[in-house]
């Protein structure tokens, strides 16, 4: 398959056809029968789904929601002709998914990169399957080892991950300012030269939920993708301070402090610290917004026409 840095997608060249002939018509033919028939196509130099920014824990949730999974290279997409759903796994793989025959129904998994041209309207033929701050109606996923925890929060605890330089300014601000508080890190490589003292946790998943559940606030860095660590934490009940934006406002809601500047996260932060019936509101709160990916994956599947 091309390199990806050397591969420019079709999708432009494509438009004037997809805009001028509209899509191969979708048929109306119900479910064949049994489980639903899924493709996912890659986009153009993508080797696997995690390549594509797709989330591995998702597609196998599609499975266990009674989908039949195919994964094709995006030359391939041909083959997923008279498929129940194909899935373009990535918005240059649109292209291709809009043109194949005999489609029950069409969607977009979006990857790392933005719909192109997509102004030009072309991008309205395809659904988005995806949480809201990338543009569908999903609720935020987190993996299973992200979870609230028996683990007794001590009010003394901030954690911070990851290596955003808001984030890290936060921590020194708060540091400076609480010089009681311990300092947890997590998601950089260590040893780190920081501007404040902390206790580094390198290791699996579960490991960093144990950490994130004994904390009483996290510092998260900013909203991306399918899978941000700022999700993972409200999933474990963790108060956070995270990095203002528009992708944060529709992930988190109030369910997280949203900030600009190093002084207004450690405002935040100490709110947060000196405030313990906030800090359970916001708990609660941010919880109910993070769904395991089974029921992701059994939304989409119904609404596809899966039984």
């Amino acid at each position: 398959m091309s390199d990806s840095h050397s591969f420019t997608p079709r999708v432009p060249w494509s438009l004037s056809e997809l805009l001028s002939d509209g899509p191969a018509p979708l048929s109306e033919r119900p479910v064949r029968g049994g489980d639903l028939d899924l493709v996912v196509v890659l986009e153009p130099g993508a080797a696997t789904p995690a390549h594509a920014g797709l989330p591995r824990e998702l597609l196998e949730a599609f499975e266990r929601a009674g989908a039949e999974v195919t994964v094709l290279g995006w030359e391939d997409a041909p083959d997923a002709a008279d498929a129940d759903l194909v899935v373009a796994g990535g918005w240059a793989a649109a292209a291709e998914v809009l043109r194949i025959e005999g489609v029950r129904k069409r969607a977009v998994m979006p990857g790392r990169e933005p719909a192109p041209l997509a102004e030009l309207g072309w991008t309205s033929e395809l659904d988005v399957i995806a949480p809201r701050w990338m543009g569908g109606t999903l609720a935020a996923g987190a993996d299973e080892a992200y979870r609230q925890l028996p683990t007794h929060r001590r009010d003394d605890v901030l954690h911070a991950h990851g290596q955003d330089p808001l984030g890290l300014l936060i921590a020194a601000e708060v540091a400076e300012r609480r010089p009681e508080l311990t300092l947890i890190v997590s998601g950089m490589p260590f040893p780190a030269d920081l501007p404040f003292e902390a206790t580094a946790i390198e290791g699996s998943a579960p490991q960093v939920a144990r950490a994130f559940s004994l904390a009483t606030v996290g510092i998260a860095p900013p909203v991306r993708g399918w899978r941000p660590v700022a999700t993972a934490m409200l999933a474990c009940g963790l108060p956070i301070v995270t990095a203002a934006g528009e992708d944060a406002a529709l992930a988190m809601g109030t369910a997280a402090s949203l900030v600009r500047t190093p002084s207004e996260g450690a405002d935040a932060v100490e709110q947060l610290l000196d405030d313990l019936e906030l800090r359970a509101e916001r708990s609660r709160e941010g919880v109910s917004r993070v769904e395991n990916w089974d029921v992701i994956a059994r939304e989409v599947v119904d609404a596809a026409g899966g039984d």
